[in-house]
């Protein structure tokens, strides 16, 4: 893998003291999406509660990062995951957050992944506000997450070495 080196822990960012209480782990998996277009690249965002961001979730029992990531993709956007192809793993983000009380220290696992032809989005209304196609300079911009956007930029970074090696 072309970025397999990548997977950064966070060890610097600073985490707040517990407290007494309940606190769980999460791990979730999502992936950058992007095509390639004759004006340029293009990322995929969804929109959930108000903020752009990447398409993630939790990884089911018994499931690998990289499948959770492609089924979450899929799920939340409606690409057909027989469209979708990992081309890298992508630095791990870590943060911490309290969610009914409950202090949850929270790793998502993102690849850089490739849509393989066009396909429409039929989103997951359920969770899902709506999903649209940035380029990159539009996607900073749009994006409601600092993690986020450190995300996405490792996955530019990671597009220009692998377009350089092909």
């Amino acid at each position: 893998m072309l970025l397999g080196s990548l997977q950064q822990r966070r060890d610097n960012e600073r985490v707040p003291a517990r407290k007494k209480g309940p606190a769980r782990q999460d791990v979730s998996a999502g992936g950058v999406v992007f095509r390639r277009r004759r004006d340029g690249i293009r990322f995929v965002l969804i929109k959930a509660g108000g903020r752009w961001s990447f398409p993630k979730g939790n990884i089911e029992k018994g499931e690998t990062p990289d499948a959770a990531a492609l089924r979450e993709i899929s799920e939340e956007t409606g690409l057909p995951p027989r469209r979708l192809r990992i081309v890298s793993p992508l630095p791990d983000v870590n943060y911490v957050f309290r969610w009914a009380g409950v202090l949850v220290f929270k790793t998502v696992h993102y690849y850089l992944v490739e849509l393989t032809t066009d396909a429409p989005f039929t989103p997951q209304v359920s969770e899902i506000e709506d999903v649209q196609w940035f380029a990159p300079e539009a996607a900073r911009a749009a994006i409601g997450f600092k993690n986020a956007i450190e995300t996405l930029e490792a996955a530019i970074a990671g597009l220009q070495a692998w377009q350089l090696a092909s």
